[in-house]
């Protein structure tokens, strides 16, 4: 319970949670290089401003393109649903 108040601080998730995740990787035995974990946030700023970097060139050079993607949409769920979700019409496409 005392922890709870201490997650409005946003710090206080990349401290919290990343190691957790290294943790359950380890217990599942994923083979993870860990030396090469980054945050992009302004946390990590050299990082940061590399990947903003590498996402404005990767847009001016056209190789970034953003559309439509077809979905399921489940009205009993009112959301989008993924196809095994659906308990009927499996493979069925929009």
């Amino acid at each position: 319970e005392e922890e709870i108040p201490k997650f409005q601080n946003a710090s206080h998730w990349l401290d919290t949670f990343p190691k957790m995740g290294v943790e359950d990787l380890r217990t599942f035995g994923a083979g993870v290089d860990y030396r090469r974990s980054f945050i992009t946030t302004d946390k990590n700023p050299y990082f940061d401003s590399f990947v903003r970097w590498q996402i404005s060139s990767l847009k001016r050079g056209g190789r970034l393109h953003f559309g439509q993607r077809p979905a399921i949409f489940s009205p009993k769920d009112n959301q989008l649903c993924a196809d095994h979700d659906r308990s009927s019409g499996e493979g069925v496409q929009p």
